[in-house]
């Protein structure tokens, strides 16, 4: 092959490179777009978040925390990302974003903020009285916690009127329950849950009722208990009853 030749294929094979992949050739010399500062960022997402364009928000948020950890900005960002799952009701991200930054900066005074949010959260999940209470328990636990440690912070008045909330809530499931079990004459089960809604709720609204129910439950049990056996009585009636 002579140097002619070679040289001729070397041109093609540069040509090729240059139309079949101009894009690629594009972008060894294009200049990638430098990050904005984390101050615009963060001023974007509070934007977007005001908007209510919450996947907007998260992706900023979440960009601002990558690419600026250390900044003041990064803070912001891990509150706002996780305010912004909560307002998009996605409450299990919400949790855990509040509870990494509780974590990571447990002295921050953004702190008692994060444990009511983390409440709220658990209480927007709660099911209706005849369901499990799970939720209704944690969010009751972490307005507590709050009330415990921040008792002078400006979220307990609120705290506060959701632990009422949350207290009837419970109450009105333990009532339920007891009265499921009154109406099928389990009358044990059914006196311990009423006696449970008197001992730990006592502003319960129908504590009365509660209580007319335990004593009915005492009376019934312990009549129950008084009478003998059956088989005490079978063969004495059926000995009166032969026919001698």
């Amino acid at each position: 092959m002579t140097r002619k030749t070679v040289a001729k294929c070397l041109l093609l094979l540069v040509l090729l490179a240059f139309t079949g992949g101009c894009s690629t050739v594009k972008g060894w010399f294009s200049k990638k777009a430098p990050d904005k500062p984390p101050e615009v960022m963060a001023k974007e997402g509070l934007n977007e978040l005001k908007k209510k364009k919450y996947d907007n928000a998260i992706e900023t948020f979440e960009k601002v925390k990558d690419r600026y950890p250390y900044s003041e900005q990064a803070l912001l960002a891990q509150i706002k990302l996780a305010d912004a799952y909560f307002y998009k009701k996605k409450y299990d991200e919400a949790l855990a974003a509040y509870k990494e930054f509780e974590k990571l900066h447990p002295t921050n005074k953004a702190v008692p903020y994060c444990i009511y949010r983390e409440g709220l959260s658990y209480y927007r999940q709660r099911s209706t009285i005849d369901r499990d209470q799970t939720y209704t328990q944690k969010a009751m636990a972490e307005f507590k916690r709050l009330k415990q440690k921040f008792p002078n912070c400006e979220y307990i008045t609120r705290a506060e009127k959701y632990m009422a909330r949350c207290r009837r809530d419970l109450g009105e499931h333990e009532y339920y329950i007891a009265e499921f079990y009154y109406r099928t004459k389990r009358f044990p089960a059914a006196l311990e849950r009423y006696q449970t809604v008197v001992q730990e709720y006592p502003d319960f609204p129908k504590k009365a009722e509660a209580q007319e129910r335990i004593e009915e439950c005492q009376k019934i049990l312990a009549t129950a208990d008084k009478k003998p056996p059956k088989h005490f009585y079978t063969p004495i009636t059926n000995l009166f009853d032969a026919k001698w």
